[in-house]
């Protein structure tokens, strides 16, 4: 039987906390692998039949990311820092609108960190009052959405489906929120809400990768229409990456060429000999993407 909330106690022996602590500990690993093995249309049912799940296990997230060496959501905070840096639109710049907007899908975000980072910053003075020639105050909407409305930041959605038009935001970020046996689904809603040159940040636990470069990995969402940027294997624990959608004629181009190599059979990055380069849709109907893409995290028992 798995436990259920631990009830705070005015005064606890320190036998009781150590008890108190494994029953939160216990209850934590439950909730969690439940989120990593469902789809994520139960898991927003079961969200709603259980509202406080979701306070439960972000609560236990807390207390693991006391451990990191460092929480991802800080690093992409710095990074929105250091591209304002430069002109928006620019090269090296983030991507966003000639006025000045730039518009955020944080998908599955937890308790809205981002948000509230990007709120912070933006009434303190963005860029910390150090602006680029002709750099012009941003102008962020960031759209948050997870499982429960923990606060105001947040609408709840089911991040395979959420409720923004198609080409709507210059970024999608996913931190730590590819979970759910169908997160494949999560890319392709991103695709579709990406405007053309909008990015797709992404931070994964380092253990859920089934290679060390995740090249299985870049090579999948380059099959959905992504165009690969970055890799950051520099952390311990995450890895990082920065992709885009093209525009049509960029989209156009990658045709051709693939076109080309496939007609003299030289089509060396997505046919390698190897299982692993069959398309992603035949792979899929086989077996759920969490079988052989992502590994769910799924934490050991002590």
């Amino acid at each position: 039987m798995v436990p259920g909330p631990a009830a705070t106690g005015a005064k606890l022996t320190p036998l009781q906390l150590k008890m108190r602590e494994k029953l939160m500990g216990s209850r934590f690993r439950w909730i969690n692998e439940q989120l990593y093995t469902i789809s994520s249309e139960s898991a927003l049912e079961l969200i709603k039949d259980s509202p406080d799940i979701f306070d439960e296990y972000h609560s236990g997230f807390r207390s693991q990311v006391q451990s990191w060496p460092e929480n991802p959501v800080d690093t992409f905070v710095g990074q929105l820092k250091q591209r304002l840096e430069r002109p928006i639109g620019a090269p090296g710049g983030l991507p966003g609108d000639k006025d000045g907007t730039i518009i955020i899908a944080d998908m599955g975000c937890g308790e809205a960190q981002l948000a509230s980072d990007i709120d912070l910053m933006t009434k303190a003075g963005s860029n910390a009052g150090k602006p680029a020639q002709n750099f012009k105050n941003p102008k962020f909407t960031v759209h948050s959405f997870d499982l429960k409305k923990a606060n105001d930041f947040i609408t709840v959605a089911d991040i395979a489906n959420v409720p923004l038009p198609d080409q709507s935001c210059h970024i999608v970020i996913f931190c730590l929120s590819l979970m759910g046996t169908n997160f494949l689904d999560f890319i392709n809603e991103a695709m579709r809400i990406l405007k053309p040159n909008g990015e797709l940040w992404i931070s994964e636990i380092k253990s859920r990768f089934t290679d060390p470069e995740a090249k299985d990995f870049v090579s999948v969402l380059k099959q959905i229409g992504f165009f690969h940027k970055n890799t950051d294997t520099s952390n311990k624990m995450f890895i990082r990456f920065e992709f885009f959608r093209a525009t049509k004629e960029m989209m156009d181009q990658k045709l051709r060429r693939e076109t080309q190599k496939r007609s003299r059979f030289i089509d060396k990055e997505e046919n390698n000999n190897s299982p692993k380069s069959n398309n992603y849709l035949e792979r899929r109907s086989a077996a759920p993407e969490g079988e052989w893409l992502l590994k769910p995290c799924i934490y050991k028992r002590r």
